[in-house]
């Protein structure tokens, strides 16, 4: 097959892929306007089927080629990257059953079950919001480039207009599926993305004959490092300012922490039907993200010993192209029908990784502006209509789908980076400890919360405002000002502690905390969540 046709079948599989998912939506999504229908599909997910949507949640387009391109490149180093994303879901493991034992919906929920009131909820909602917007930015703007890419168009218009085509449908498929359909989708897209990897990995694995030392041998040989290759410090090699170390130990804390807790992910345990059944789903989802980082290393491998570091670095600097450039010389490469069929499916992979994930954070952020802002705190009688909260969260889906596109189509001459980057972080330093007290500490008091939840966010925003990702670099989001009087590119290290320090203070300097340091009883949570 020749380059122009291969490019045809890739636009044919996205377009199948498209309109698949909107009809699976559609065939899918609630019957009856009716919140745990719409929200969690009535908790009736089993673990092996939560556990492949849970996945698809969790796996990123970051997962998927950013891993792949971090071994490529930085050898010993990437395999820390790799490391980092498994160990997120193994502190989820530890909070999968408490966080399905409280709540109902969302996280706010979990949060009233400790403090009811309007003012933790709005805070939760709000925290939720930014943490689903900036990284709908970061996913939305990925698929963009890479579907712009894989069909040969380089301008920034094309990127754009594919952002909002892929966003507004998105929006539409989420809004009408709920759910079901977001975990139609997900699971669908785990599948995909595994059946890709591990054909990939088979093709790498047979050009070397079954030989794992031949392929680590060729990686070393051709990765442009030599022996440094297998050793650490090729990452601070390619970045030797003064605080490398501490940005690099600061990245690795926010993933783990912060993917851990990330709305989406979490959203997802309340649609299994009680808390055993949301540890085995983590537990599945453990095993296919482990099965999927291990693909992904192999393949950063192979694309090390068959591309070579050096062209891999002249072609993506960054290495996220390495997925499909070791994808591309594979089963006779796209221009025989094996390897164009490979080539295809690993592009479908990755445009279907972006797509789901942008499907949770739609539906995440839809509940949290109909249930916690328009049913709990605007309309908390026991009499407002539920048909009206299933209206205002497809309104709110609208909204943040529309304010995410427009961020999105700005976004795209910017350093995208960073808002991955400040969502893990706001989540590892406000969620994460919020959600630590409340499930673990008795004497965890409402105000404890509320400083949490703001002054976590807000220690974020502040010191990131004051680094090189935002001024001082040219590639800065403010390239022309400088005010970066902190020099390090992750906040994670200092905003983490933050976060944990805010919510013990708040709490015990709290005498108006809860009479005897306990929590609200079962009751008093279950009627907080109504």
């Amino acid at each position: 097959m020749s380059g122009g046709d291969t490019q045809g079948a890739v636009l044919i599989s996205f377009l199948l892929l498209v309109v698949a998912a909107l009809f699976a939506c559609l065939l899918l999504g609630p019957q009856r306007e009716e919140a745990e229908n719409f929200y969690i599909g009535r908790r009736k997910n089993k673990p092996v089927r939560n556990g492949l949507a849970l996945a698809g949640d969790y796996i990123s387009s970051a997962t998927v080629v950013g891993t792949a391109g971090s071994v490529a490149l930085m050898g010993f180093d990437g395999l820390f990257v790799a490391g980092s994303t498994v160990a997120a879901l193994a502190v989820m493991a530890l909070l999968a059953g408490p966080l399905r034992a409280r709540g109902r919906y969302t996280l706010a929920d979990v949060f009233a079950d400790r403090a009811p009131g309007t003012a933790v909820r709005v805070a939760a909602a709000v925290v939720t919001l930014l943490v689903c917007l900036l990284y709908f930015v970061v996913q939305l703007s990925a698929v963009a480039l890479v579907t712009a890419q894989l069909l040969g168009l380089e301008a920034v218009g094309a990127q754009r207009a594919i952002a909002v085509m892929i966003g507004v449908l998105i929006a539409c498929a989420t809004a009408v599926g709920g759910m079901r359909g977001a975990t139609a989708l997900q699971a669908a897209k785990t599948v995909i993305v595994l059946v890709a990897l591990l054909l990939v990995v088979g093709a790498l694995l047979v050009r070397f004959e079954w030989n794992p030392l031949a392929l680590l041998e060729a990686a070393q040989a051709h990765n442009g490092s030599g022996s440094a290759y297998f050793r650490p410090g090729l990452l601070q090699a390619s970045n030797p300012s003064a605080s490398w170390t501490f940005d690099f130990v600061g990245l690795q804390l926010s993933i783990v922490l912060g993917a851990a807790v990330m709305p989406h992910v979490v959203m997802r345990l309340h649609a299994t039907p009680d808390p055993e059944a949301a540890r085995r789903s983590v537990r599945a989802a453990l095993v296919v993200v482990a099965v999927v980082v291990a693909c992904t290393v192999v393949i950063g491998l192979g694309t090390a010993a068959s591309v070579g570091g050096a062209k891999l670095a002249a072609v993506s600097p960054g290495g996220t192209g390495a997925l499909m450039l070791v994808t591309g010389t594979l089963a006779g490469g796209p221009g025989s029908a094996s390897g164009a069929a490979l080539f295809v499916l690993v592009s479908t992979a990755v445009f279907a990784t972006s797509l789901a994930v942008i499907a949770g954070l739609t539906l995440t952020a839809s509940a949290a502006v109909g249930h916690d802002l328009y049913r709990q705190a605007m309309r908390r009688a026991e009499g407002a209509d539920r048909g009206a909260e299933i209206s205002a969260a497809r309104w709110g889906a609208a909204a943040v789908s529309a304010a995410g596109i427009s961020l999105t189509y700005a976004a795209l001459d910017w350093n995208i980076q960073m808002f991955s980057w400040v969502a893990l972080a706001v989540a590892a330093s406000s969620l994460l400890p919020a959600l630590v007290y409340t499930l673990f500490w008795g004497r965890f008091t409402g105000r404890g919360l509320l400083w949490t939840l703001v002054g976590g966010s807000g220690c974020v925003v502040v010191l990131q405002t004051f680094t090189p990702m935002v001024s001082g670099l040219p590639s800065s989001f403010l390239p022309q000002a400088d005010f970066a009087w902190l020099p390090f590119q992750s906040v994670a290290l200092l905003s983490v502690p933050c976060g944990f320090l805010l919510g013990w203070l708040g709490s015990v300097t709290d005498r108006r905390g809860l009479s005897g340091g306990t929590r609200p009883g079962p009751a008093a949570g279950r009627a907080s969540v109504r």
